[in-house]
């Protein structure tokens, strides 16, 4: 005994086939693709963003010492009545016209982060 489903598959089967031959007797053709084209492409050049950011952590921290000894340097005043410690805003603009471009919140993260000893401007927090 024949199940039903063979016998639909098999009907499916033989409309499809005359449907391909009915494509082929009018001048169809079918074009296959070779193997290379089912990998996918290759890059068209290297990435250099893993090379590039391969020494960004040593600049950052070589960087930071400089700005480091930079707020040690610039962190006592002397004055005509003896040394006065600069708070960090007072610091920030110091160091804004030496060229380097810091917010007050980075001019207290490195001097803590590097033992700099900072006026207490009084601000609340």
């Amino acid at each position: 005994m024949i199940d039903h489903e063979i016998l639909a598959g098999a009907e499916r089967q033989a409309e499809l086939e005359a449907a391909k031959a009915a494509f082929f007797m009018s001048g169809g053709q079918v074009q296959q693709c070779g193997l290379s084209e089912t990998h996918p492409r290759r890059p068209l050049s290297w990435n250099t963003a893993m090379t590039q950011r391969a020494g960004a952590r040593r600049e950052f921290m070589q960087k930071e010492r400089d700005l480091a000894g930079l707020i040690r340097t610039h962190a006592v005043m002397d004055t005509a009545h003896g040394p006065v410690t600069r708070t960090a805003i007072q610091l920030r603009n110091k160091l804004r016209t030496l060229g380097e471009k810091l917010t007050t919140p980075q001019v207290e993260q490195i001097a803590a982060k590097y033992q700099v000893q900072l006026a207490y401007a009084g601000r609340r927090v």
